[in-house]
């Protein structure tokens, strides 16, 4: 059963007389356990409803079009907790004291359905792959990092051969389309067995649809832990070109390239990033494979209709990672700065609450931002980027929005992932602000 959170007014589901706290109980005698369970079996055009409450159960049966929604809003999905112990998993790399949530560790193929998180898949059950199946979860954002049996049992800290191949044979046999990832660990998941690792990989291509290389993240609270050698430049280079040969190799085999380097590779080796052929489909946007040149090539389309929507010049101060400055000074800083009446100055934000090897801007800190604003002159309008807050505005060390706001005494904005609509929110702001002012 799934708790009812709400009702629609006007809908289906409020004209028969469904009410928040109300259970569903089964579809078409199908048992719901989730939001997902509903929304697949809600699509018949004849639906048989059970809905519970105060311990009686209720049948409706409804007749509706095809596509047609009951209105109702439910319990949002209950993580499915992680029971692997990654020698390089960021939960046990976080600082003490934090809040509950970033210390749980997910491992949901649901999530990786609806938001494109990773799933190793070790705790799939049989019952799971025939619900994927059935349900069409495609595409998944399937964790591999290796192949060698030994040595993912050595990565995920587990003890048993978790049949990966099993899992991948049944969900690509039936039509489930994957997108995998490999966190390189220098020494461990390189040289020969990344090269088995992607062997065994581009057989299912092309049910699996790209392979991303990204490297492994160490924080200055990594202690008592699996030894990890750092990342280096010299590392990345080699790494650009041992893949740039692979994927030469794979071009001719398979009409695809196949596997994908992060972007990260070469902004730490001051190398250019690749063109957009290079990442064919954009498969793994979100694991920052070619989000440097997506979000250059979403500039050059707008960048034509910019301009300033005020009747004064305005000046924004954009923060970022280390990492993601190196990008907006090499790509976009002059562009941006071409904008009439507009001034954008770039504020690098060194990670002390991680420590500086950690260079990417979602893993920034509300404090860590205002210590390094506070001591440089900032503009009227202080941009943040959109993935150093959770769904709730908050950053990983509680910080807020409106917290640093206040602090700070400027208007801050999380991009919208566009300057059109970041002028269209300054805008809008500075609108309210004379209406207010009358």
């Amino acid at each position: 059963m799934v708790e009812i959170k709400g009702v629609r007014p006007g809908s289906i589901a409020g004209e028969v007389g469904i009410q928040p706290g109300d259970q569903v109980v089964s579809i078409n005698g199908k048992d719901i356990s989730d939001a997902l369970d509903y929304r697949f079996y809600i699509t018949n055009e004849e639906v048989e409803l059970v809905v519970e409450r105060a311990g009686e159960q209720t049948i409706y049966e409804i007749e509706k079009e095809y596509d047609d929604d009951l209105g109702l809003e439910l319990a949002e999905l209950e993580l499915r907790m992680c029971g692997n112990s990654c020698i390089f998993c960021f939960v046990y790399q976080n600082p003490k004291g934090l809040r509950k949530g970033l210390y749980v560790k997910d491992e949901d193929y649901r999530f990786s359905f609806l938001y494109g998180h990773y799933t190793t898949l070790t705790n799939a059950t049989r019952e799971d792959l025939e619900r994927i199946v059935e349900q069409r979860l495609s595409p998944l954002y399937i964790s591999v990092h290796v192949t060698d049996t030994e040595l993912r049992k050595v990565m995920l800290g587990i003890k048993f051969d978790d049949h990966l191949f099993e899992k991948i044979d049944y969900l690509t046999e039936n039509g489930i389309e994957l997108n995998c990832q490999i966190v390189l660990c220098p020494d461990l998941n390189d040289g020969e067995k990344l090269d088995q690792t992607i062997a065994d990989l581009k057989g299912y291509y092309p049910m699996i649809r790209s392979v991303a290389i990204v490297p492994v993240g160490l924080t200055r609270h990594r202690k008592n832990l699996f030894p990890i050698k750092p990342i280096t430049r010299e590392y990345c280079l080699k790494t650009i070109a041992e893949i740039d040969e692979r994927r030469s190799k794979l071009r001719q085999e398979l009409g695809s390239s196949f596997i994908f380097l992060s972007d990260e590779f070469y902004i730490r080796t001051d190398t250019e990033i690749p063109e957009e052929d290079y990442y064919e489909g954009f498969y793994q946007l979100e694991n920052g494979v070619g989000l440097t040149r997506d979000f250059l090539m979403r500039l050059e389309e707008e960048f034509p209709r910019l301009h300033n929507p005020t009747q004064r010049p305005l000046n924004f101060s954009l923060v970022t990672g280390t990492l993601g400055a190196e990008v907006l000074k090499r790509y976009f800083m002059r562009q941006l700065n071409q904008i009439p009446g507009c001034y954008f100055k770039l504020h690098p934000v060194i990670n002390r609450f991680y420590g500086p090897s950690i260079t990417v801007s979602g893993l920034l800190v509300g404090e860590d931002i205002h210590d390094t604003l506070v001591q440089e002159r900032t503009g009227d309008y202080i941009i943040l980027p959109p993935d150093c807050l959770n769904h709730d505005g908050v950053f990983l060390d509680d910080w807020s929005v409106p917290q640093l706001e206040e602090k700070l005494g400027k208007k801050v904005i999380v991009f919208p992932r566009s300057f059109e609509t970041l002028f269209e929110q300054v805008h809008q702001y500075e609108t309210t602000l004379s209406s207010d002012c009358r």
